[in-house]
């Protein structure tokens, strides 16, 4: 497989707009791939491999970029051999035409996954087929965002298998313990070399990332896969993948990734001139070469790539050969890896009316209707989540657009990641002018904290289809929200390109989000601005709709202010879990402590913060703090009380973020138990060092939530300032 020289070439027979071939004899193993020709490298009879007999152009006006010196990936192939291997030959078109890459290509490998599931494996797929199934209903998950390798790659994490779909496996005793009940991974498709650390360059739509399995086998790398999906399974943990279908690994012009360091006096200025022909110079992986009009949006004329990605490309998502591929890759995935769930890179190119990819179509015309709507995996309650918004188009917000589903139930329907929801609890904690009633967009306080109802139940969807979260993969981590005003882009150990060539197209300076809501609080804060961690990760669990938690933030994360360490370059020890330096940190396990504390609470307490319907939560009613129904909305605190004990004890939540403290009348007739406190006494060595405590005291351990031991509280509470508490009546 590593020859320029085939052991075999066959000769394909086309039917219709079909080509196919029969080869006896195929085994598991076997690596293989595709050469083409079309109308702008035509066959000859005098063509042979590295020459260029026949050729017309690198591109043509109908866009056809074939090129029979390139060996393609097989878009439906289920492993690849390995990364391409650019030592030996360039995958690209113009000045490379000529250059055989036949042994440095990745292959196609034909596997044959053998690997026995467990019978506790068919009784976790019986489990998934019940909608209602305690602890997996829709208004049950709490989500966990985070990267296979950077997970375990750092040897403290103590796995046998660093860095690897096994080595995640074996984490899943952590994630259950920590509450969590829904994984969501990174790209974990095939990707290339210079793919990114994120992954959001996917070259094959079926196959796994070779680097992330222990036995780089081609043959062996499913069955990891599937060690790690049944190990997360066996411990109660939904496995969802983040899909990239609106765009692929092959990128595009390379003009557009060309710089001008050795022809400008400004290194950081990109180049329009250089001897190159923009339209002539792409890569050619497996897409581009075997129908580069069918599978991407090409610009008039086509010699360039629509873009509303934002990375060079865009594909054809609602055209016949895209859609299909979408649909066969996700019942796959479901079907042979029992995947639970998908969440969806810039699902709004996946709405776009195709040929006209600057105006959004109704949904019912799309693959996203298909999606929702497809037997096979509304069978498996597949959980369908949209990343909602694109790179461009002419089409506005999409948050709330996405459509329910026209079969086979009334709460099936597109979960949508609620950006809404992450900027104004952002801005309420860190913005002295931020109040109840400042909108994000048409979201105020009493939207967001109800399941944000106007953006979902206008096609049926429940609270649950709101994934609310305060952080992602893509922007600030927690910590860093406290402690940087600005992003830090530049020249950092998550970004070293920016050091050594800040020219690099990898350096991406100004890429990554400008508008934050951030706040330096100061260095000399940091127990303040564990605090306000403890608000935005209470926030996500009294909020109606889905949490979703950034990995790591329980641990205090940072990633130096860098709100975009998505480079090959990122792919360090920096950006991995630093499990020896944050276990070693007493105030680093508090907040563990206390994110895992506060999962706790609120799954006993789902019947106020986990409706499964709009109205469906206990009943409840807005309170000022003199306990009255006249809010200042203008203000910034509130109580909300669910005073219906009927399916579980009575709640008071109380929320201060002006920056003084407040005294709120509690409700009469019962008796109150505070049993969260994010203030930072609980969480200060005046309190953790008090010569008066206990000497069996646990400095890490949190004291911020209590449950059994929880202290009744008088008729009057006073909450400092910045801070939420919870009452329990009793």
């Amino acid at each position: 497989p590593e020859s320029d020289r085939p052991t075999q070439a066959l000769a394909m027979h086309r039917f219709g707009n079909v080509w196919s071939l029969y080869v006896a004899g195929l085994g598991e193993g076997q690596h293989y791939g595709y050469r083409a020709w079309g109308p702008n490298w035509t066959y000859t009879d005098t063509w042979y491999p590295g020459s260029i007999h026949g050729f017309i152009a690198d591109v043509d006006d109908q866009g056809n970029r074939f090129n029979p010196n390139k060996l393609l990936l097989d878009p439906w192939a289920k492993a690849l051999s390995r990364d391409h291997d650019w030592s030996r030959a360039s995958v690209a078109s113009g000045p490379a035409r000529a250059q055989l890459a036949y042994g440095a290509a990745a292959k196609s490998v034909v596997v044959n996954s053998q690997r026995p599931w467990s019978e506790g494996e068919a009784e976790w797929l019986e489990m998934r087929r019940d909608r209602q199934a305690p602890g997996h209903r829709p208004q049950d998950l709490v989500i966990y965002e985070v990267h296979v390798k950077g997970f375990t790659a750092d040897p403290a994490s103590g796995v046998n298998h660093p860095g690897t779909f096994r080595g995640l496996g074996e984490m899943a005793p952590y994630l259950a313990d920590l509450g969590i009940n829904a994984v969501e991974l990174l790209p974990t498709h095939e990707k290339p070399l210079d793919g990114g650390y994120w992954g959001y360059m996917t070259l094959n739509f079926f196959a796994p990332e070779v680097s992330y399995a222990a036995d780089q086998d081609p043959r062996r790398v499913i069955d990891e896969f599937k060690a790690m999906v049944e190990a997360l399974h066996a411990n109660g943990i939904e496995v969802i993948l983040d899909v990239v279908y609106n765009h692929t690994g092959e990128g595009g012009l390379w003009r557009e990734r060309i710089y001008q360091d050795d022809f400008s006096p400004d290194p950081g200025t990109r180049s329009t001139s250089i001897n190159l022909d923009p339209e002539e110079v792409a890569s050619i992986y497996s897409f581009r070469g075997l129908d580069n009009n069918a599978f991407y949006a090409l610009n008039p004329g086509g010699r360039s790539y629509w873009n509303n990605t934002g990375v060079g490309n865009q594909t054809r998502p609602n055209h016949t050969p895209m859609r299909r591929l979408i649909m066969d890759s996700l019942r796959w995935h479901v079907e042979e890896l029992h995947v639970d769930g998908f969440r969806f890179d810039l699902a709004g190119i996946l709405g776009e009316q195709d040929g006209n990819y600057n105006e959004w179509d109704d949904p019912a015309n799309t693959v996203l209707q298909d999606i929702i709507d497809d037997p096979v995996l509304q069978a498996a309650n597949t959980r369908i989540i949209a990343e909602p918004w694109t790179a461009g188009g002419n089409y506005g917000p999409l948050i709330g657009a996405y459509p329910a589903a026209s079969v086979g139930g009334d709460d099936r329907g597109w979960g949508e990641w609620n950006a809404r929801f992450r900027d104004w609890w952002r801005a309420f904690v860190n913005d002295d002018e931020w109040v109840l009633n400042s909108q994000e967009g048409s979201a105020d306080g009493g939207f967001v904290m109800t399941g944000s109802e106007g953006q979902y139940i206008h096609n049926g969807r429940k609270p649950f289809h709101s994934v609310n979260f305060v952080t992602c993969h893509d922007g600030f981590t927690l910590y860093d929200l406290f402690t940087y005003d600005h992003k830090r882009n530049g020249c950092s150990p998550l970004n070293p390109v920016c050091c050594s060539s800040p020219a690099s197209p990898w350096c991406s300076q100004d890429d990554g989000e400008e508008h934050n809501r951030s706040r330096n609080w100061g260095m000399d804060q940091e127990v303040f601005k564990r605090q306000q961690m403890r608000n935005l990760l209470t926030a996500m669990m009294i909020s109606h709709g889905t949490p979703m938690l950034l990995g790591g933030d329980e641990w205090m994360r940072t990633q130096l202010g860098n709100n975009n360490a998505y480079s090959t370059g990122s792919d360090n020890p920096f950006n991995w879990f630093q499990w020896g330096v944050w276990q070693s940190h007493d105030a680093r396990h508090r907040m563990h402590d206390f994110t895992r504390q506060v999962i706790a609470l609120r799954r006993r307490h789902q019947h106020a913060f986990a409706p499964a319907e709009y109205g469906g939560s206990a009943p409840f009613s807005w309170k000022s703090p003199e306990n009255t129904e006249t809010v200042d909305w203008g203000g910034k605190a509130l109580m909300i009380h669910y005073y219906d004990a009927s399916a579980g004890p009575e709640v008071a939540v109380l929320i201060n973020m002006t920056r003084e403290s407040r005294s709120f009348q509690i409700p009469g007739g019962r008796n109150w138990f505070r049993v969260l406190d994010t203030q930072s006494w609980w969480d200060d060595n005046a309190f953790l060092l008090d010569e008066a405590a206990p000497s069996d005291r646990d400095l890490r351990r949190t004291y911020n939530i209590w449950n059994e031991d929880a202290a009744q509280v008088e008729t009057r509470v006073d909450l400092v300032g910045s801070s939420i508490v919870i009452l329990e009546g009793r």
